[in-house]
């Protein structure tokens, strides 16, 4: 099976998530931690990636990475080899010890950076190893504390420089999502098609990936499908654009309204919304919705007018 592609490029901005192989354990001790350390100090100068943070849990790891030369697989095939091989020789194991591949989401950093590190933080005090970060050996936390930062892994600059390089007061921003009110979700942090951001930021990604990837690549690959989907609006704006209609003749009741099933078509085919929500919206039951959408799709393959209109859409929806 032909392995998906990454979203990379250059100064890109992740959160990777890998773990063990059955959920078991990836450290058994602490030589085992200083070691994978060891290995990430040694592929962030090897690939010249950024470490904003990270935190060793016994069966998995969090990292959130920044990518300067789009690198990411490279950068994270080298780690979890290099890592493993030493791993299972120290142990005597045999076989992978990770689940996998690991997991990255793309990440807005401007909105996001922020809580995240937040979230990395905090996943000892969620797992009740510790009441608070400072008091987990494992993670960036420290670093962020600490004064003396010649020696650290970690870039802390462009989190701390949000807080006037204060120290204290990045303290209190995660203690805050301590309290059970302000947790940090975990929907909330996981992004949607791998990519966690807002509409402005995937189209921006959208544009980068188009300049470097074939249309039909950017929708068949899984990590990279979800930057094709456009939203309600867009899809009215771009029929009556190309149509050349008025807004109400998408949703005039009649039988022959072709516009108002292609409008029905487009939400199907490159929105995500449900058939629920596309009823909804239209103010029709879902059962009406799904069957003027497959009939719509039907009879467009069988008529040429309906077929051109089709084709139309997809176009200019490609070029949007």
């Amino acid at each position: 099976m032909v392995r998906q592609a990454r979203i990379e490029y250059e100064g890109a901005l992740y959160h990777v998530i890998s773990r063990g192989e059955r959920l078991e354990k990836i450290f058994f001790d602490d030589k085992d931690k200083l070691k994978f350390l060891e290995k990430l100090g040694e592929a962030a100068n090897k690939f010249n990636f950024k470490i904003h943070c990270f935190v060793l849990m016994d069966n998995h790891f969090h990292l959130l990475l920044e990518t300067p030369e789009g690198n990411l697989s490279r950068a994270m095939h080298y780690l979890n080899t290099s890592y493993s091989n030493w791993f299972k020789s120290r142990h005597q194991i045999i076989g992978s010890i990770f689940q996998g591949r690991y997991k990255s989401i793309l990440i807005e950093k401007e909105t996001y950076l922020l809580v995240l590190s937040a979230y990395i933080h905090l996943n000892p005090v969620r797992a009740r190893l510790v009441n608070s970060p400072e008091r987990y050996r494992w993670s960036s936390f420290k670093d962020y504390m600490r004064n003396d930062k010649t020696t650290s892994l970690v870039s802390s600059n462009d989190i701390l420089k949000m807080f006037s390089d204060d120290k204290e007061r990045y303290r209190e921003f995660v203690h805050n999502y301590i309290v059970k009110e302000n947790e940090i979700k975990k929907k909330d942090i996981q992004g949607k098609y791998s990519i966690l951001g807002g509409n402005k930021f995937r189209a921006e990604v959208s544009k980068k990936l188009k300049s470097s990837c074939e249309e039909s690549n950017l929708r068949e690959l899984p990590d990279l499908k979800g930057l094709s989907r456009l939203n309600k609006n867009e899809i009215k704006k771009i029929i009556l654009k190309t149509f050349q209609i008025k807004e109400e003749e998408l949703l005039i009741k009649k039988r022959n309204n072709c516009y108002r099933k292609l409008y029905l078509y487009g939400l199907k085919r490159y929105t995500d919304l449900s058939i629920k929500d596309i009823a909804d919206l239209c103010g029709i039951d879902y059962a009406a919705a799904s069957q003027m959408i497959k009939r719509f799709i039907l009879d467009s393959e069988k008529n040429y007018e309906l077929k051109l209109m089709v084709k139309k859409l997809d176009r200019e929806v490609r070029n949007y």
